[in-house]
């Protein structure tokens, strides 16, 4: 019973969240036009809440006779919809820190797809491998509430993608940046160091999980690895748009009085129109 404890109480912490960043999200988002990073934030924000309660109905509900594969594919979809998409937030804003270079755009995009197809792909071959069906065995339900060993693969390409980014990030900051006051510039790299390290914890814990611990409990940072996605996604949004606002009112300050206004060169369409 550990696992369904862990994962609705954290669904629990999700929808106060979500309420707790709500007035943000007004400010920041809810006049802006439509474009990739909205769709990619809507998506992270919102979907998470499905991905979860369908984690939570697997993790309470009895379906002893009942075939759950279908149920449990799409459940599995929409996780990784989620998460993509937070990753996708996290892509782009890398992208707009080392200046809008199209070349590491699309190195990442095709090593994000790599990743993916990668990670589904193997983490069902393993685990065809491992378990193969025995004919002669009486059926058995496919309900329960476990995750195979083989799902720490996914994590590891997770870990992996993340340190890339992170590795990015870093380089980019004492190359280009080591001299820049801007809050802007602070918030993408201290806010996207934070992040990343936050996901790369729980993603080592879940892997340590799945290898090691009884079975039983090996979904029990499901909902938390999801969740976390969601939530620091949508604040590094936040505050990144709190930034580039604070930036811009500093610079009208200064032009008003008559002195110049320094402006990053970052201050482009680093976070998504206006």
């Amino acid at each position: 019973m550990v696992a369904p404890i862990v994962n609705i109480g954290i669904q629990t912490s999700k929808i106060f969240d979500y309420f707790l960043t709500l007035e943000p999200e007004v400010r920041w988002t809810w006049n802006r036009r439509w474009n990739v990073i909205r769709v990619l934030f809507v998506i992270s924000r919102y979907m998470a809440f499905a991905a979860a309660g369908m984690t939570a109905y697997a993790a309470i509900a009895t379906r002893a006779n009942e075939d759950c594969r279908h149920f449990s594919q799409a459940s599995n979809a929409i996780h990784i919809i989620s998460i993509v998409a937070a990753e996708g937030l996290l892509i782009i804003r890398t992208y707009a820190f080392w200046k809008q270079n199209k070349r590491l755009l699309a190195v990442l995009l095709v090593l994000a797809a790599i990743s993916i197809a990668c990670a589904v792909s193997i983490t069902q071959v393993i685990g065809n491998l491992a378990a193969p069906p025995d004919p002669s065995a009486p059926p058995t339900s496919n309900c329960t509430f476990e995750a195979g060993r083989s799902s720490a693969i996914q994590y590891g390409f997770l870990v992996a993608y993340e340190l890339l980014l992170m590795s990015l990030t870093v380089f980019k900051r004492y190359q280009d940046y080591r001299d820049s006051n801007s809050r802007l510039v602070r918030a993408i790299f201290h806010g996207g160091v934070r992040y990343m390290t936050a996901i790369i914890f729980v993603s080592i814990v879940n892997i340590l999980i799945m290898s090691v611990v009884p079975q039983s409990y090996d979904e029990m940072m499901d909902v938390p690895q999801l969740v976390l996605h969601s939530m620091l996604a949508s604040r590094v949004l936040f505050s990144l748009r709190e930034s580039d606002q604070d930036d811009l009112n500093e610079a009208s300050l200064q032009m008003s009085t008559f002195r110049p206004a320094h402006r990053d060169p970052m201050h482009t369409s680093l976070i998504g129109g206006s």
